[in-house]
């Protein structure tokens, strides 16, 4: 009998650690946001863009609490990387060495990927505000290689990728 009652404490206790948020999970009742980050789709820029976009044309926003799972795919013949990081109108010269979140940061983000590669980023967006997706590769994102990333506080906001003209 007592058998049967340590396991169920431990089966009981292994439930509820799957409901704990972590990397790229979001806390309980957060929304899944799954999007697909091409660098250099397109000539713009010299290469320098994301779907296409450059300059901040491309706007993600997704509620707080969101589980975040960026795919990043490089079509280019540069290197490229991606990184979440803090709002600022001073764009940096490479990756930061924290992202804005934990895990919001590509694999050595100053070496970047190569042409045809993958790479995919999960974090939880865990709290409201303004931040910028950057090419962490030196010189990009000071090239234009940035996008906007936005938390909303309002768990009804829908995920959404834009690219404004």
């Amino acid at each position: 009998m007592k058998r049967i009652c340590r396991c169920a404490i431990v089966v009981a206790g292994l439930l509820a650690l799957q409901n704990l948020p972590g990397p790229g999970r979001a806390a309980a009742g957060g929304a899944a946001a799954t999007f697909s980050i091409v660098a250099a789709q397109t000539p713009a820029n010299g290469e320098l863009n994301f779907n296409g976009a450059d300059k901040g044309r491309l706007m993600i926003t997704v509620p707080e609490g969101a589980a975040v799972d960026l795919t990043l795919t490089n079509k280019g013949s540069l290197p490229h990387s991606l990184e979440i990081i803090p709002y600022t109108k001073q764009l940096p010269a490479m990756a930061l060495a924290t992202p804005a979140f934990p895990g919001a940061v590509t694999k050595d983000p100053q070496v970047g990927i190569n042409k045809g590669q993958t790479a995919v980023v999960r974090f939880t967006a865990a709290k409201p505000g303004k931040y910028l997706l950057i090419c962490g590769f030196p010189g990009h994102a000071l090239l234009g290689m940035y996008g906007l990333f936005e938390v909303s506080p309002s768990a009804a906001t829908k995920p959404s990728l834009v690219i404004k003209q």
